[in-house]
């Protein structure tokens, strides 16, 4: 087959819009090379960065810090004063006087504790649906 039976099946507007394409091809692999080309600047780029920076890399790794809230000086100012109350109360309680005994903590009598866990038993016993289980 030769060139004149290839053209004489395609008409002349399939044949124009080839040659279109086929320079457009042309532009399209040019800006591909240099693309790689760039590519290749930034990674001799990177690896220089990451030479001075004693071995880290230029880019960060990882996901970036997510962004957190604003806060207005006023805001900040009135939680470092609550921070500073809360911190001061503390210190107030924790404080023992030197002059006075420490409290002893009471113990619970046995009747009061009988108490309390029949109550006990009582409210799970409402909370399953079940009549609640005699003591002695």
């Amino acid at each position: 087959m030769n060139l004149k039976e290839l053209l004489s099946r395609y008409s002349v507007d399939q044949l124009k819009e080839a040659i279109r394409l086929s320079s457009t091809l042309g532009r399209v692999e040019a800006l591909t090379a240099k693309r790689e080309a760039l590519l290749k600047q930034v990674a001799n780029i990177d690896r220089k960065l990451s030479k001075l920076n004693g071995g880290a890399s230029a880019a960060p790794v990882g996901k970036a810090r997510r962004r957190r809230w604003k806060l207005s000086a006023e805001t900040r100012r009135k939680m470092s004063e609550a921070a500073k109350r809360r911190h001061a109360s503390k210190d107030k309680m924790g404080e023992s006087p030197a002059s006075g005994s420490p409290k002893r903590r009471r113990s619970l009598s046995l009747a009061a504790r009988q108490k309390m866990a029949e109550a006990a038993r009582r409210r799970w016993a409402k909370a399953k649906g079940t009549a609640p289980v005699p003591t002695e």
